[in-house]
């Protein structure tokens, strides 16, 4: 009995001390390596329990997920002698385990093998190119070229290469800020251009106005003066008519006016009887020859119905702005006359007969205006005093 309790004490002892040497696990992300003697002799790539000759071989686990190579940011020299600071990255995953630990062992190593040789090919690349088509244009290009030409250099360590990627290409410290300077010139010549720009459209638009202001006030004193000169022409008209009426009764009153003017009350005056009378026969002829009218009046009435007409050519023009501004959606005052001619029209389509229509066959005295708005020409009949206008078209 003794000796069968020894035994079974030595073969429970023997599992407890020999059973985690002989048997390990492989997780669902590993890959499991048996190395004998520090070389690979198989791989357990499926998840499970498996076992393994004691003492005598290893256990080495790999990742067999995707890994990720980052190489340091390298100082790099393009096609035309400048510098780059570029931050590159490679993905890939172990396809060939028992290749890979018999070359470089572990996971470790085997990443700064796989960033040496793509930061090898990758500084072959970029010499290849000008820093200008690296920034703006080759980046992608580079980056396929860059996979291809590592592809079988790391297949010999059992790795494969998924993608290469460059995270940044920078200027050194030293050149960016002299392209940050550069950049700051150009954008202050370009704002400086603008204000240039915006100047001169402001001196253009500030010049313009001041040209309709001016047209405006002028066109505005020209009515004026034509208006007071009509005024003036139906005062002078009135006036010689009162005197071609009753000359007599026009002296007398004047007459009067002067006597009470000269003779104010409490008035008084010393002399004969001859001087007095003298003195009222004096103020009297004054008074004729005042009351008569003056060459410049009677030259005014004369040239009166001149001015009427120039007052109905107001008139008309007036009536054509209107209808021409409601036309274009625009301020009367914004249409700048041309020319003016007076015209006598063969029918009442005051020269611009519409197809279809039929127009009274009666002479209409009239205008013929001609405006400018925005450096278009525009022609506009009227009658006599406006009240009739019409938009003429070629």
């Amino acid at each position: 009995m003794k000796f069968l309790a020894i035994l079974i004490i030595l073969v429970v002892g023997g599992t407890a001390v020999i059973g985690p040497q002989a048997l390990f696990v492989v997780d669902e992300t590993q890959i499991g390596i048996v190395t004998r003697f520090g070389e690979a002799i198989r791989s357990m790539e499926e998840p499970g329990l498996y076992g393994k000759s004691p003492f005598i071989e290893k256990v080495i686990y790999l990742d067999k997920r995707l890994l990720v190579f980052d190489a340091p940011p390298d100082s790099l020299l393009t096609k035309d002698k400048k510098r780059l600071i570029i931050d590159v990255y490679a993905r890939g995953r172990i396809v060939d385990p028992i290749k890979f630990v018999n070359s470089v062992a572990t996971e470790g190593r085997g990443a700064a093998r796989a960033i040496e040789i793509i930061s090898s090919e990758l500084r072959r690349e970029i010499g290849l190119d000008d820093q200008s088509e690296i920034i703006r244009t080759n980046r992608e290009d580079i980056m396929n070229k860059v996979r291809v030409a590592v592809e079988p250099k790391l297949e010999e360590f059992g790795i494969e290469i998924v993608d290469v990627r460059i995270k940044r290409a920078d200027f050194p410290v030293e050149i960016a800020t002299s392209v940050h300077e550069r950049m700051k010139a150009e954008r202050q010549r370009i704002a400086n251009r603008e204000r240039s720009e915006g100047a001169r459209t402001d001196a253009e638009v500030r010049a313009d106005v001041d040209k309709q202001a001016t047209i405006i006030r002028s066109a505005a004193q020209r009515d004026a003066d034509i208006i007071r000169g009509c005024g003036e022409a139906d005062a002078i008209r009135v006036f010689a008519t009162s005197l071609e009426q009753d000359p007599e009764f026009y002296t007398f009153q004047r007459s009067l006016e002067a006597y009470g003017k000269y003779l104010t009350q409490n008035a008084t005056l010393v002399g004969s009887a001859g001087d007095l009378g003298k003195l009222f026969e004096e103020i009297r002829e004054s008074v004729v020859l005042a009351s008569a009218a003056p060459a410049h009046v009677l030259e005014a009435a004369a040239g009166a119905s001149v001015l009427a007409n120039r007052c109905g050519q107001l008139d008309a023009e007036d009536g054509a702005r209107r209808v021409l501004g409601n036309q274009l959606t625009a301020s009367g005052a914004a249409l700048v006359l041309f020319s003016s001619e007076e015209v006598e029209w063969g029918d009442s389509s005051l020269g611009c007969p519409q197809e279809g229509q039929s127009y009274a066959q009666v002479i209409t005295p009239g205008f013929r205006f001609t405006f400018d708005h925005d450096a278009e020409i525009y022609r506009v009949h009227t009658n006599i005093d406006g009240t009739e206008a019409v938009v003429c078209t070629e």
